[in-house]
């Protein structure tokens, strides 16, 4: 765990570094996106530091997917 998080504060210094300057010279509008642009980073930033079992982003896709993806995989089966 503390490797991982030293892994992240090392990465997320690195991008407030870079980003820094350049989001104090923009407006209020676009620091508010670029907030909540950040939201889902720091989310899964939490999951992978403390090895979490929460949902991902791939979750959704895979529910929204699998069963339509199961039958086609079971219809080229039946079909060979």
């Amino acid at each position: 765990m503390v490797e991982k998080t030293l892994v992240l504060v090392i990465v997320s210094l690195g991008i407030l570094v870079y980003d820094g300057p350049k989001l104090k010279q923009t407006n209020r509008r676009e620091r508010i996106v670029y907030g909540i642009l950040t939201l889902p980073i720091l989310y899964l930033s939490v999951i992978y530091v403390l090895d979490l079992e929460w949902p991902t982003l791939n979750d959704p896709v895979q529910f929204l997917f699998s069963k339509p993806a199961h039958k086609i995989v079971e219809a080229i089966k039946v079909a060979m």
